[in-house]
Parts: structure tokens; sequence; C-alpha cells
């Protein structure tokens, strides 16, 4: 042994005295016995335990032996730096306030409560009923020695039916060996001096989410802060994500305020934005039936509605009433039970649902979540407070109008309503109308005296003849039509021009630099109305080679242009309008097509052929828009083949109303 070597003193490894600092840093894997593996697995030098000098194994050289370790640890402090500015980045992207709240939920098995409603056909109805059968017939038994086994037998079944209260494994909603989350999810909330100062300009005057949302009990969001800021006992996911939904709303109308106090408001906005829909998306929100749940549904399909997503608006919707149906929310016997506050929730969340699921079904074509024969639960009243009172009767009214709506696709669009005889269908239509127009008139006699924002109530009453009309050209569409023909009655025609002629007077009402009150008009009309009045008039136009409709048409452009920023719909929607319109404008304008339609005396409606041999005069434009390029046979109007096929698709009898309008098709150019 060299003088420069120092035994470790265990009779193990020597340690050279000249050792450097990457040497010392290095942590030493020693194998015992047959545990050589746990140095392969840490990637480090094997030293075996030797009682005896180990000048006979080989050693490797002190510079490559060195520059490893160098080179394990430069690798390791990369890794540090690396996850250093991953952490700097993630802290820059939320919120800099260091108050932040924190609370965590409890990790549970979703399931279905064992209170849910259950339909008069089920096995348990069955043996309640069996039950009470059994008891008045053993009263009535002669005593014999069988009574004891009569009472035991009693005694039992009693004691089962006592039981059916406990959780049951049937009742769970997911599956034996699903995996858990062990730990429990944290949430970050707004600071608690924040939420105090909202709650006090909440308490001053409501906030809009409460009014443009029909929610009944205006202490709502206060409840909810209480529960979960201050808990004691359990928090559910259902209530935290109700509050983070409601949060967003109000932070986002704070955020309009522009005082200082406000500057951090949008950044807790897109906080509680981030745990609204993170609750949204959780397994439990969509198949555990409670009321948040179910309400916390409700704000998801409003938001879905004003971010332009009708497909998320609709699974939100359905997901909503499958619960609802689970808990009884459609059945007046089982709402009556609760007490008159949770009650009226109860029906408000149910109808307001069921509004938003008519409209979708008769705009998208899809059958309703809400089977109508199949519903008895009363409708909600109106609040006590006189601010809102006026915006729970139009909230009521509108579900009124939403069941007017629920019968037009049932009666008319429905599987079984298309095989009617043209008789029955024209007595429907008949009966519907007269319905729409006697909801009309009381819609505009709603007073709107003392209500809170009464300038946005009147605008919404003041504007809902766009929507109004609109429902009737989907209402008159369902005439019957030739086969080979787009028929435009003299009725649809006159609904639809006066739906567009109320929507350009509308807008032109209306303040481009008003934020607030265009936003009132978009949410709560433009974007649950059907714009088929726009390709009504357009087929007119063409038809009849009518400059007055083109006028209409373009100045229905210009309306859309100025609210297009406002969302990827109405992007969307000037960009179609656009199209149809610059050929509607070319076509009118070449003196060398005839009228491509002709005029039926009798009824004064306007037939639009579909016969042709196709010109192709639309070109690229046609293809953009989904027109059929398939060649047909003869002579005549030809170039208009194309663009009749497409029509006829969205006008014929067997066509479903207003879903051209979600096709997501793109324009051609400007």
């Amino acid at each position: 042994m060299s003088a420069d070597e120092v035994s470790d003193g265990r009779g193990g490894d020597q340690v050279n005295g000249s050792t450097k600092l990457g040497d010392l840093l290095l942590p030493k894997a020693v194998c015992i016995n047959n545990f050589e593996l746990s140095c392969q697995i840490a990637n480090l030098p094997c030293r075996v335990v030797s009682k005896g000098s180990d000048s006979s194994r080989p050693r490797a050289p002190a510079s490559s032996y060195h520059e490893k370790h160098f080179s394990l640890i430069h690798d390791s402090l990369r890794e540090i730096k690396e996850r250093l500015g991953k952490l700097d980045t993630n802290q820059i992207a939320t919120i800099s306030s260091p108050n932040l709240c924190v609370v965590a939920t409890e990790t549970e098995s979703p399931f279905v409560p064992e209170t849910a409603f259950q339909s008069e056909t089920s096995f348990d109805s069955h043996s309640v009923e069996a039950s009470v059968t059994a008891e008045y017939s053993a009263a009535e038994v002669v005593h014999n020695d069988l009574d004891h086994e009569i009472h035991a037998s009693l005694t039992a079944l009693k004691s089962l039916l006592r039981g059916k209260g406990t959780p049951s494994p049937s009742n769970n909603l997911s599956f034996p060996r699903a995996v858990a989350n062990p730990n429990a999810p944290k949430v970050e909330l707004p600071p608690m001096h924040v939420i105090i100062e909202v709650l006090k300009k909440a308490s001053a005057q409501i906030p809009l989410v409460i009014l443009h949302s029909g929610l009944r009990d205006d202490s709502l969001l206060e409840e909810l802060c209480k529960k979960i800021y201050f808990p004691t006992k359990h928090v559910s996911k259902g209530e935290i994500t109700l509050m983070n939904g409601l949060l967003f709303y109000v932070f986002g109308e704070y955020c309009m305020e522009g005082r200082p106090a406000s500057s951090l408001y949008p950044t807790y906005a897109k906080l509680c934005e981030k745990n609204f829909v993170a609750g949204l998306q959780d397994y439990d929100c969509l198949v555990t039936p409670t009321l948040e749940n179910i309400q916390s549904l409700l704000l998801g399909a409003l938001k879905a509605q004003e971010d332009s997503r009708p497909a998320l608006c609709w699974t939100f919707v359905s997901t909503g009433a499958r619960l609802c149906q689970i808990l009884g929310y459609h059945r007046e016997a089982v709402i009556s039970r609760d007490p008159p506050k949770l009650a009226e929730a109860k029906r408000h969340v149910f109808w307001m649902l069921y509004m938003i699921d008519k409209t979708l079904s008769l705009n998208l074509g899809h059958t309703s979540n809400f089977p109508s024969h199949d519903i008895d639960v009363e409708m909600y009243s109106a609040s006590d407070n006189p601010q809102v009172a006026p915006w729970n009767r139009v909230m009521i009214s509108f579900a009124e109008f939403s069941k007017l709506q629920g019968r037009l696709y049932d009666e008319l669009y429905s599987v079984r309503a298309r095989q009617e005889r043209a008789e029955v269908r024209s007595r429907t239509i008949e009966e519907l109308v007269t319905c729409f127009y006697a909801w009309h008139v009381d819609f505009k006699e709603i007073d709107t005296a003392g209500a809170q924002c009464r300038s946005d109530l009147n605008i919404i009453i003041g504007s809902s003849d766009f929507i109004f009309y609109s429902v009737l050209t989907i209402l008159y569409g369902a005439q019957t039509s030739p086969a080979a023909a787009i028929r435009i009655s003299s009725q649809r025609y006159e609904v639809a021009r006066l739906s567009l002629e109320c929507h350009v007077q509308n807008w032109t009402k209306l303040s481009p630099n008003d934020i607030s009150k265009c936003g009132i008009y978009s949410d709560w009309l433009i974007d649950y109305a059907s714009f088929a009045p726009f390709l009504v008039v357009f087929t007119h136009a063409i038809a009849a080679h009518s400059p007055t409709d083109v006028t209409l048409l373009s100045q229905t452009l210009t309306t859309l242009e100025s609210m297009r920023s406002r969302s990827e719909t109405h992007t969307k929607l000037c960009q179609k309008c656009r199209v149809f319109l610059r050929f509607a404008k070319a076509f009118i304008s070449s003196q060398q097509q005839p009228p491509s339609g002709f005029q039926n005396e009798e009824d004064g409606s306007f037939i639009f052929s579909t016969t042709g041999d196709p010109g192709g005069y639309f070109g690229d434009m046609g293809t953009d828009l989904g027109f059929p390029t398939s060649c047909g046979l003869g002579a005549g109007n030809g170039d208009l083949e194309s663009m009749s096929a497409f029509l006829g698709s969205c006008f014929c009898d067997n066509s479903m109303m207003g879903g051209i309008w979600n096709t997501g098709f793109q324009s051609g150019g400007p």
C-alpha cells in the first residue's frame, strides 16, 4: 500500500488520499452477498465487500473514473435546472397572489342514492305493495301452528325493506376494478378577502348570472362560498364546481367596472373558469345524480352555447336530463315532498334544461331528451323579489315557448309525424300557428316594472319578434312539398322576411359600442335562433329575380359583419351568408338568367324546380358550400341544379330545419 492511501477502517475499499470532489459526492453502492443488482439499478460502480486486500483487483484508471462521475453530476444538475425552469414557467402562468386558498375534496366512488326516483313498474315499488298485502293478510289468518313462521317471515320482510336505504353495490357508478385516485384533488381558489368583497357587491345588487339563468335562490353563491371556505362538513365536488361556475360569471361581470380594485378580477375569472371546466369534465359530475351537479351542467350548457359549442351544449343538456330523470325531477309527486325552497330549485333547473333542450332539438334536428308525455312536474313560480320576478316571468314564458317548439318537432318533423297524411299535417300547422301567436301576445305584455337591469329585459322582450318569426319559418316549412321541387309557401316567405327585417331593426337600435347590450341580444336571441329565414329569402330572391330580397339580405349581412368578432358562430354564419349573397347579386344582375321558379296563382307560393342539367355556374364557390356536383339529365336552367339539390336538402319536407348553421362548412371567399 502506498503512502497516499489509507484504509477506510472497515476492512473494505481503500480511499485514495488525493480523492477529488466528484469522488466524494458520488454515493457508494456496496454489494452484499447476492444483491449485486442494486448497483446495476442505481448505475453506480460495484464495490464488493472484502476482508482481505484488494490489491489484486484491477482498478479503472483514475482519469476515466472521475470523468464518468463528473458527467453524472453534470447530467443531474442539468435535469435540476430544467425542472426549476418548468416550475418558474408554471408560476408565471398562475396567479401571482400569495393568498390563494386551497381546498381538497374527498375522494369517493360515485353512486346513485337509494332515494332516487323509481318508476311505478320497478321491482322495489312492487315489493312495498306486496309487503303491505302480506301484512294485511297475516292479520286475517286464523291462529294456528304456523303463526310463528308467518310472524318471522313478515318480520324479515319488514327488515329487508327498512334496509333499503343502505348503500347497494348495484347503485355504484364505477367498476369494481376501477383505479381510484388515492390523493384528494386540491383546488386553488381566489383569496378569501376577494370573495368577501365580491359577496358584498352581490348582496347589494344581484349578479347577472342569477338573473339570466333564472336561479331561484339569489343567496346560492353566498351559501356555497361559506360552505367551501369555512368547511364544517364534507364538501362535494359538485358544490365546488357550481361555486366556481357562478364566480366565473360574477368576476367576468365585475371586470367591466374598470375600478382599480378589480384589476385582478380577470385573473380570478380565468382561475374559476379553469376549475369550473375541470369539474364539468370530472366523471363524478357526469354520472352522480345530485342537485349541484345538475345545476353545474346547466351553467356548462349556457357557457357552451355562448362559446359556440352546440355539440358540447347538447351533451351537457342530455346528461342533465338523465340525472333529472334518475332523481324524479320530472314527477310532481316526487318534487312536492321536498321543502318549498328546495322543490323550487329542482323545478327551476329541470325547466331550464328543458327549454334549452327543445330549442337545440329543433335547430339541430335531434330527438329531445325530455319526452313531454312523461312529464307532470309543475312550472316553478316567480320570485317574491320584485327585482327578480320580471326576469323569472320572462324565463317561464320562454319555457312555455319551448313546449311549443317541442310539439313542432314531435308532431311535424319526427319520423312518425312525416308519415301522417297531408290534411293531418295541415291541421297541426294551423293549430300550432294559433298557439305561437297567442304566446307572442302574452310575452309582449310582460310587465318589467321594478326589474333590475330593466333596459336589458326590455331588449329581450322587444327583440323577440326575430326569434318568433324564425320559428314560424320552420313551422311553415313543414307543409307538404312536391318531391322534385323546392316549394316556398307565401306564408313561409312572409314570416322569413319579417324575421330578417326585425333582426335588422333590432340591431340598428343597438349601439355597437355598448358591448353589454349587444351581448344581451346575441346571447338571448341570436345564439338560440335558426337563421333559416335567410335561406328562404335567398331562394325566393333567385326564383323571382327580386332585388328587394337582395337588399334585405345585404342589410342582414351588414349586421352580422358588425357582430362577427363576438364568437366563432357569428364568424361562420357571416361567411356563409356572404357567399349566398354574392351569388344572389351575381345571378340577378345577369340579364341572361331567366327566373328559375314560377308562382302558384292559387296559394301565392313559389316553386323552384330541381330538374335540369348542371352548367357549373357556382364553380368553386358551389363546391365550397357543399353543393352536389353530379350531373342530371335533360336541358333547362341546369346551372341551378347543384344549388337546387343543396337547398332541397334544407327545405324539403323531410329536411331538418336549421341544421345548415351547424354543418361547419367554410365559405369560398369574400
